[in-house]
């Protein structure tokens, strides 16, 4: 990695130090709470629950710069019109989120494909301090984790298309990491998640790859060198 010189250095991936972390998780915690509690006004039952990296102690970021945490808001329960219509449950959810997230000093939602992302900025109001992506999910009858995902332009589906999108190992992950730390094997997870995280950005230029899809990679790849 030592020969990459520093134009190579500035496009690599570093854990961020666990203290670094703590006011921003306790913002977005606040943000999502006051999310869920608007949802039940709607009848809409949903948790939220900080996955991936920033659940593990394994946060990066790109050097010096920003870096942001993951979160998965569950949809639990919810009337009819809101799974018939997945445009309308993703308008609805950024709605909200941007409604608490701008009390909490974040600017309005970044939409994508696989969620919705709060950016706070700096004073400069130009560069980003920091910022947390929000992934809607709910669990299908395998007990796997599916994420609503916007497909725009979509082939046969007109100009969009909202769909769920499968999480394949996704139902017994948290049992899984729960058996490699038991057999000391976790630090092993923690550099599988870094490399997978710097292979996604050098070999595809892929910055947006979910942090929480890299995590399960990491936990099942680990898990499976046990067997």
């Amino acid at each position: 990695m030592g020969g990459m010189g520093e134009k190579g250095k500035s496009y690599m991936y570093e854990l961020v130090d666990e203290a670094v972390c703590k006011r921003y998780r306790l913002d977005c915690s606040n943000t999502l709470k006051m999310v869920c509690s608007m949802l039940k006004e709607k009848e809409i039952i949903a948790q939220f629950t900080l996955v991936g990296s920033g659940a593990r102690n394994m946060v990066t970021r790109n050097g010096n710069g920003a870096f942001d945490l993951d979160y998965n808001l569950e949809i639990i329960k919810a009337p009819n019109q809101y799974w018939k219509d997945l445009r309308f449950l993703k308008d609805t959810m950024r709605r909200f989120l941007d409604k608490a997230a701008g009390l909490r000093c974040f600017s309005d939602s970044k939409n994508s494909t696989s969620c919705l992302t709060a950016l706070l900025h700096f004073k400069s109001e130009t560069t980003i301090e920091f910022s947390f992506d929000v992934a809607i999910i709910t669990r299908n009858h395998n007990g796997n984790l599916c994420r609503l995902i916007h497909n725009e332009n979509a082939w046969g589906y007109g100009q969009d298309q909202y769909v769920w999108n499968e999480i394949p190992y996704s139902h017994d992950v948290a049992k899984k990491a729960k058996q490699i730390k038991e057999e000391g094997r976790w630090i092993d997870v923690r550099r599988q998640y870094v490399n997978l995280k710097n292979l996604y950005l050098s070999r595809w230029w892929d910055k947006e790859h979910p942090s929480f899809i890299l995590y399960i990679e990491a936990v099942n790849n680990v898990y499976n060198q046990l067997l």
